[in-house]
């Protein structure tokens, strides 16, 4: 299953493609063999400038439970932010960024409900990146 990357800055057509190349790469994972995240793209000009909170609020099929979202900083540093749509908790518009060799192990974990939104997002780091889980601290 494929997750919908909605594009909301259009104001440099070869920086989404890098960021969306970036995002659907295969990126090398020590623990598991990686594919490359599966991204359904959406391209609507119409949505340009529409922040990830009012894509949040736009009318949808109830089946969706995230977004990601490639915005005007995601043509600069390639974070993608995902949000949560999930109609069966009180964070429905919940954000985190992610970075691109993160994003394929977000889909896959939250497609498969081996995890859930919250677990990604109370692990991004200070300034809301998401850039993978910390190593365990080695037991004495």
């Amino acid at each position: 299953m494929s997750t919908l990357l909605v594009r909301t800055d259009y104001s440099d057509d070869s920086a989404g493609q890098a960021a969306v190349d970036a995002v659907t790469a295969v990126h090398d994972s020590a623990d598991d063999e990686s594919f490359g995240a599966l991204m359904q793209v959406v391209e609507a000009p119409e949505l340009d400038g529409l922040t990830p909170e009012d894509l949040a609020l736009l009318p949808r099929a109830g089946y969706l439970s995230l977004l990601a979202v490639a915005d005007a900083r995601t043509m600069i540093d390639h974070t993608i932010v995902f949000v949560d749509l999930s109609e069966h908790n009180e964070q429905v518009g919940r954000t985190f960024r992610a970075v691109p060799r993160e994003v394929e192990p977000i889909t896959v974990n939250l497609a498969l409900a081996n995890m859930d939104f919250f677990d990604f997002a109370d692990a991004a780091d200070p300034d809301g990146v998401f850039r993978g889980f910390a190593a365990p601290e080695p037991e004495a």
